[in-house]
């Protein structure tokens, strides 16, 4: 199951939208894996690389939202730190190239898509409540 990025997962800032497009690409080289071609050590490897790219967006997310003044950030949060939590999990464990594939997925869709569609939209919705500066909605997150 291959995602494409496209502007239904906008939130309007070039950062954390590049930062999103890095995440489904990541996610998608990691679909695009054949288990026969691939080794385990591979596929670690590239797992590794979304999680911790994954950690550092959600650090440069949750400034932005501090910048904002998000009244949610907490709970974003800890919804950024149960994804960690739940990566962190999948990686310790042992599993062949067919089961972190499969753990690909399921974080490719519940954990990226649905996040950036009901959490993180929810952000830009409050941005443009509060109706935030073109200035300061691309100033430096940290």
């Amino acid at each position: 199951m291959f995602i494409e990025w496209n502007e239904k997962f906008s939130l309007h800032h070039a950062l954390l939208d590049k930062q999103h497009q890095e995440l489904f690409d990541l996610a998608n080289a990691v679909q695009a894996l054949d288990p026969a071609k691939t080794d385990k050590a591979e596929l670690g490897n590239l797992f590794k690389e979304f999680f911790d790219y994954m950690a550092k967006h959600f650090k440069e997310e949750e400034a932005y939202m501090q910048n904002l003044e998000y009244p949610l950030l907490e709970k974003h949060k800890k919804f950024h730190e149960s994804i960690i939590e739940g990566m962190t999990k999948i990686l310790k464990e042992k599993k062949g190239i067919e089961d972190l594939q499969k753990s690909m997925k399921m974080i490719a869709k519940k954990w990226l898509v649905e996040h950036i569609l009901e959490n993180d939209l929810q952000i830009e919705k409050w941005r443009k409540s509060i109706t935030v500066s073109d200035e300061d909605l691309h100033a430096p997150l940290s």
